[in-house]
């Protein structure tokens, strides 16, 4: 039979609970129960009895449950195995004990349990934590926590330091060399050897990592790690070993030949008999630093775009780092050259701009040429054909090129050297009969007046074109390039005033524009432009029969070049100086011209970058032709009262050039250029102008230059005039 005291109740009370909340629970309870059940058998429903039974029977576990949980002891720890382990944690350790059915947590010391598993009432399974020392073992429930005894301590034991690798694994044998050390309870460590040595200095970086610096030493040597639990044991991974610390260096370029403004990667790849070097690499042009780079892996690398064109000993050093020796790469010979389309473009630029120059000599001097020979006629023809282009001569009447009719005076057709006065002729001649019967044959009008003003000025317009045809190669040995194929064509358009100072002297004034397109077909080379021209000129005629005159012109022009990739653009001032002696004779009905003409250009071109970034450099050459010919006019006339007057004209010309010998290179590289225009040929000039028996002239002209050598130049010329009042 159970007593007073020893009931749950007086058990609890005894021990300092409270069983207040179970009793208002238990009345609570029991209240509602008997409510319910009051209501039912007021309303005789058929539940009454197992509603009832099923409060009671939850009233009752309830009040069970609290009694009993408020009834149960606080954990008591009477034993742990073991009773020592490893500062890691992890060790499983068996707690026996009792009231351990509700309990909520397992402490080593301050610390929780790593886990725990309640196997009954007596025993508990918990895996420490990680720590250090003596500390007790815990257990607490609802109840409270089990009271520390000697019975509970677990000791912490340290455990001595492990090495599972290091980094190198040689260095030179005079130390120097830092190495990783890795590894487990490395903290406090109080040593760090190579082999008996002491490492020359250590830092501990954590409990797994120590940084250290070798000592000096020979052959191969255990890594070993001390602290206050012991020296790490030796295994194959903490080996190290000493080795000679010499270096060699190998040296590559990612482009040889390479190409002016082409990048270039350098690579030094520096190694030694055991270990690898660190540190930084020096790159040497010729005995001077270009560039440094720094080591990693052993390897260093350095890009440069700006070695001058030509040949270049190239070296890589490695400095001493106290560790590994110094050491000099053997030197590797860089060949920086002119990219191919830049050398192009310059041979471009040598042969087509004497090309243009001569050109437009031609043009200007020609030009020049026909506005004297207006001027001393008092007018000249309103509508003339140079050798190669057309000539206006608004200062002309459109009827005065031809006298009118004159029955009394056939002398109207002739030329009167020593007055000036303008004619066809020296004096009577069949010629002059023929054309005084023309105009006896026409309709008879009034006779108009035979007077003509004296004209002092001239203004005259002149407008050439002329071109060069295919080139082939010569066939005379190291002249030009083989195989080289120029043409183009180029026009230049000139208008001048003339004044005449004297019936023997003239001044005159010339202005004018010119254009060409020029191609080097074999080097896929283009040159294009344009300028404009200025200058004086003046006339003399020494005797009737005999004209000396003179020119001075500048002219600035603007080029631009493509060569394959290449581009280019740049400008040219040019000079001329043009000279000749003019004769006329009659010979029968034969009019005869001889002449002896000079021209000579200076052209200096500035300095450019091209595309390719090569620098081509400025350049300063002279060209010019001497020519010495004549002219031959044989006037003819038909019954239908028109005039015909053929003309042709031989001349033999020597053109000339020279280049600043700097200027045929390009950085060095010499360009052979292309004589286009040089030496001894032959021109001739042929056409035919037609008088109709109204007044209008028609003509017909060309010229087909360069005969004898390697260049053909052409020129094509119309004529018309028509007169009007």
């Amino acid at each position: 039979m159970l007593s007073l005291e020893s009931a749950p109740a007086c058990i609890a009370a005894r021990r300092g609970f409270s069983l207040l909340p179970i009793a208002n629970f238990a009345r609570t309870g029991l209240r509602f129960v008997a409510s319910r059940l009051a209501s039912d058998l007021r309303d005789r429903r058929p539940s009454i009895a197992r509603r009832a039974a099923c409060g009671l029977a939850v009233i009752a576990a309830a009040l069970f449950s609290s009694v009993a949980a408020a009834s149960a002891p606080a954990p008591a720890v009477a034993s742990i195995s073991p009773t020592s382990g490893p500062a890691a944690g992890g060790t499983t350790v068996i707690i026996a004990g009792g009231s351990f059915n509700t309990a909520t947590a397992v402490h080593f010391g301050a610390t929780a349990a790593t886990s725990f598993v309640i196997n009954s009432n007596e025993q508990i399974t918990a895996v420490a934590p990680a720590g250090f020392g003596t500390v007790d073992v815990t257990v607490t429930n609802p109840s409270g926590t089990s009271s520390t005894s000697p019975a509970d301590q677990f000791t912490y034991v340290a455990s001595p330091p492990t090495v599972t690798s290091i980094s190198p694994t040689a260095g030179p044998t005079r130390g120097g060399t830092t190495v990783i050390i890795t590894g487990t309870n490395l903290t406090g460590a109080s040593s760090v050897k190579f082999g008996a040595a002491n490492a020359a200095s250590f830092t501990v970086n954590s409990a797994t990592s120590i940084t250290a610096i070798s000592p000096s030493g020979s052959g191969t040597v255990d890594v070993t790690v001390t602290t206050a639990v012991g020296t790490s044991a030796t295994s194959a991974a903490d080996r190290f070993s000493f080795a000679e610390g010499t270096t060699q260096i190998a040296l590559t370029s990612s482009q040889n030949p390479s190409s002016f403004g082409q990048s270039i990667t350098f690579t030094a790849k520096v190694t030694a008999p055991a270990g690898t070097p660190a540190g930084t690499v020096t790159f040497s042009d010729n005995g001077s630093p270009i560039g440094t780079a720094t080591l990693a892996t052993g390897t260093a690398t350095f890009s440069i775009a700006t070695l001058k064109i030509g040949s270049h000993t190239i070296t890589a050093s490695y400095a001493d780092n106290g560790s590994f020796d110094a050491s000099t790469s053997p030197a590797l010979a860089q060949s920086v050259g002119v990219p191919a389309d830049s050398v192009n473009l310059r041979a471009l630029q040598i042969d087509l701009t004497k090309v243009v120059a001569q050109n437009s000599g031609q043009a200007i001097s020609g030009a020049i040429d026909g506005a004297i020979s207006e001027g001393f006629s008092e007018g000249g023809s309103f509508m003339t054909p140079g050798g190669t282009g057309m000539r206006f001569n608004f200062a002309a009447d459109p009827d005065s090129g031809v006298a009118q009719a004159d029955a009394g005076n056939r002398g109207a057709y002739a030329s009167d050297r020593n007055s000036g006065a303008s004619g066809r002729s020296g004096g009577s001649s069949r010629i002059d009969n023929a054309f005084a019967a023309i105009d006896q044959q026409m309709p008879a009008k009034a006779k108009p007046a035979t007077y003509r003003e004296a004209r002092d000025w001239l203004f005259w317009i002149d407008v050439r074109g002329s071109g060069t045809d295919r080139w082939s190669s010569p066939t005379s040995p190291g002249v030009g390039t083989t195989g080289s194929s120029i043409y183009g064509n180029q026009l230049n358009a000139l208008m001048g005033l003339t004044y005449k100072a004297a019936p023997n002297f003239l001044v005159g004034a010339i202005a004018g524009y010119e254009t060409f397109n020029y191609t080097a077909q074999d080097i896929s080379g283009k040159l294009t432009g344009d300028g404009w021209t200025a200058g004086t000129y003046l006339g003399w005629m020494i005797t009737p029969s005999l004209r000396y005159d003179a020119a001075v012109t500048f002219s600035r022009i603007g080029y631009n070049g493509v060569a394959g990739t290449a581009q280019g653009s740049f400008n040219g001032d040019r000079w001329m100086f043009a000279t000749g002696l003019t004769g006329s004779y009659k010979m029968s009905n034969l009019l005869i011209e001889p002449s002896a003409r000079l021209y000579t250009l200076w052209e200096h071109e500035n300095a450019y970058t091209d595309t390719l970034g090569t620098l081509q450099t400025a350049r300063d050459f002279v060209t010019g032709r001497a020519s010495a010919g004549a002219r031959l006019s044989y006037p003819l006339a038909l019954t239908d009262g028109a005039v015909l007057a053929p003309y042709l004209g031989v001349y033999c010309d020597y053109y000339f050039s020279r280049d600043d010998a700097a200027a045929l290179g390009v950085n060095g590289i010499p360009v052979n250029p292309t004589l286009v225009l040089e030496g001894w040929s032959a021109r001739v000039t042929g056409g035919l102008n037609t008088r109709l028996a109204g007044g209008a002239v028609l003509g017909l002209g060309a010229e087909y230059g360069g005969l004898g050598g390697t260049a053909r130049i052409w020129t094509f010329s119309a004529r018309a005039r028509v007169p009007f009042n």
